[in-house]
């Protein structure tokens, strides 16, 4: 009996532990979005909103660069990424913006 109870108390850890990594990544990695209509890159300001880019970023963000020119924009890899000055504005792929952020139009 007592075997039974310590499979039972094990089975349970097992599933604890795997229902906590599930939420945790959820909550690190927020679900991203789908291909949505719209310009393929929109901007993220400091306070964490995210804005459609105007036509001016557009063509901006269009323009052929030298990967070591300075002037090129920075686009973040991640929602959550910092610039090198703590920063966490810059134009970011419109898919790696978590579903549950609203994208404003301007």
């Amino acid at each position: 009996m007592l075997f039974i109870y310590i499979i039972a108390g094990l089975i349970g850890l097992i599933l604890l532990m795997v229902f906590s990594f599930v939420i945790y990544n959820y909550l690190k990695y927020p679900p991203l979005r789908k291909e949505e209509p719209g310009f393929k890159y929109v901007y993220v300001e400091d306070d964490g909103s995210v804005r459609e880019v105007s036509k001016e970023d557009e063509d901006y963000l269009n323009t052929p660069f030298h990967p070591n020119d300075g002037a090129r924009p920075y686009i973040k890899l991640g929602y959550k990424q910092r610039t090198p000055d703590g920063s966490l504005s810059g134009f970011i792929e419109r898919r790696k913006v978590p579903k549950r952020t609203n994208i404003r139009k301007i």
